[in-house]
């Protein structure tokens, strides 16, 4: 994709901001300038993973908090001990 930058004055994005936002979301990067010299960049946003582009698409909804590793119960069985135990006696058959 290729970007245009453009410039815009501080007073055209005040005076008219859905129309230089609609300009960004559709590609376009806009310098803003400030009595002719630059003072910010709008870009359009580029998700960096798919789960960001998922995330900003409204398609998944990230969780609340970081989610917790698996911890076993005590007594409950260890799924990879019984495999590889499973797997050890195959190898002599």
């Amino acid at each position: 994709m290729v970007v245009m930058t453009q410039t815009v004055t501080i007073r055209e994005v005040n005076q008219h901001t859905s129309a230089v936002f609609a300009r960004v979301v559709r590609g376009e990067e806009l310098i803003v300038t400030k009595d002719g010299r630059p003072q910010a960049r709008i870009t359009p946003y580029r998700p960096t993973s798919t789960y960001e582009e998922l995330v900003a698409d409204g398609r998944i909804i990230p969780p609340a908090q970081d989610p917790t590793p698996f911890i076993p119960l005590p007594g409950e069985v260890d799924l990879d001990r019984v495999l590889a135990e499973e797997r050890a006696e195959r190898e002599w058959l």
